[in-house]
């Protein structure tokens, strides 16, 4: 990798230089690590020629992004390919344990006992911490591995609503984190293939959204709902949500969550047949795509949206209008412009071109590209995407040739049956 690397999982996670360097020293304070970095030290960092960090430093920032500091394009020795400033043992470990162990730094992490005390604006910071960790193990390891970190941080926060006292402020704020964990939530919940509680917890976002009056988590919970919606074949569910939606994004909104909404509006009027609609609404994206580049206020969850879900929102558009050949080069442009920041819808974004590629008759090429997937999702943990491998394995097994042998012997290999399953 590239020292941009650094800079473009800074972006990911949502924070600015600024932010990042508050967030440092939040996660440093946490770790009960001697480590400190100025917005100065963030650029030489992720400059071309990076200085390497100190031990202290380099174990807060792999805590932060979920990535060895030696996949970031630091010249890091043998000793510190992994380091633990507490013990002061080293020792060399991959990156899907890595990020695991992040998990289990979440995991372990507790608020002190919030029984009957006044629940402060530290607590809620702390709080707010350990929800930027999950979106690192997010993209990274997918849905069942973020599940029980975020279950946990949401347990800790609503323990602090049920059992704490606080201020009105710092009330809303714990409502906010509820409702964000729980919009997360959904989204995870459907990662890891389990629709029904992944509507539960879209649910429960909006209503927290509601109760606090926060129109922005109200437009991200209604975005899941119609993604959910179009996946469990209620069209008109799907529309209801999507133009909720678009119109609190009008009002409330900049240019990126409209985009945003536009992309989910188009899928769901696909799905319910408007093909002239949704064509409509991904020109509409588009637009407020052109025009994102200075929104600077966009919440965090937009971080990923951008040209690549604009292609592959496109691609989607020519799949349901009986065009595959068309969604091609939008998904290979998905696929290119991805890159390896988010590793999970990576490996999706590739399993999906293998499938179309497979439905318009290019066999040989989609069973690469399955295969690709499939290697490049090792240790991942994610429902959709086992189940699109499945999907391009049931297609291929009704192809007796040399290649498609080869791809299902590959794909026995990497633990992926030749069970159809269903696609998002």
């Amino acid at each position: 990798m590239t020292a941009r690397s650094l800079a473009d999982l800074r972006k990911a996670a949502g924070y600015t230089q600024e932010s990042f360097v508050v967030a440092f020293s939040k996660m440093a304070k946490h770790m009960a690590v001697d480590a400190a970095v100025s917005v100065r030290q963030l650029r030489r960092w992720e400059s071309p020629d990076p200085p390497l960090p100190h031990s202290g430093q380099q174990a807060v920032i792999e805590a932060m992004l979920g990535i060895p500091l030696v996949e970031l394009g630091f010249n890091v020795p043998p000793a510190r390919t992994h380091s633990d400033p507490a013990s002061g043992h080293h020792e060399d470990v991959d990156r899907r344990q890595f990020v695991v162990d992040v998990g289990a730094i979440l995991g372990a992490t507790a608020l002190p006992s919030v029984r009957g005390r006044r629940i402060a604006a530290s607590d809620v910071q702390f709080l707010q911490s350990q929800v930027s960790g999950l979106y690192a193990i997010d993209h990274s390891q997918g849905g069942k591995v973020a599940q029980k970190a975020a279950l946990h941080v949401l347990r800790q926060v609503e323990k602090a609503m049920t059992v704490g006292s606080y201020l009105e402020r710092v009330g809303r704020e714990l409502h906010t984190l509820s409702g964000t964990l729980h919009s997360h939530l959904g989204w995870i919940e459907f990662d890891a293939g389990r629709p029904a509680q992944a509507r539960a917890a879209c649910t429960e976002a909006l209503a927290s959204a509601r109760l606090i009056g926060d129109p922005l988590l109200e437009v991200r919970s209604l975005d899941k709902l119609s993604m959910l919606a179009v996946e469990q074949r209620r069209p008109w569910e799907a529309v209801a949500a999507a133009t909720a939606a678009r119109d609190l994004a009008q009002v409330h909104g900049g240019p990126k969550v409209r985009s945003v909404v536009a992309l989910r509006l188009a899928r769901a009027l696909s799905s319910a047949g408007d093909h002239a609609g949704a064509r409509r609404a991904l020109s509409l994206a588009l637009t407020w795509h052109d025009r994102s580049d200075k929104d600077t206020d966009a919440p965090r969850w937009t971080a990923s949206s951008g040209q690549v879900e604009v292609d592959y929102a496109t691609a989607a558009w020519h799949v349901e209008t009986g065009r595959p050949v068309h969604a091609i080069p939008f998904l290979r442009s998905a696929v290119t412009r991805l890159g390896p920041t988010y590793g999970r819808n990576a490996a999706l974004y590739r399993a999906r071109l293998a499938e179309v590629l497979m439905k318009a008759g290019e066999v040989e090429e989609a069973c690469a590209e399955a295969a690709a997937s499939a290697d490049a999702a090792r240790g991942m943990a994610s429902a959709r995407l086992v189940a699109r491998l499945r999907t391009v394995a049931a297609s291929a097994a009704l192809i007796d040739t040399a290649s498609t042998r080869g791809f299902l012997e590959r794909m026995r290999e990497l633990g992926v049956t030749a069970k159809k399953g269903w696609t998002a």
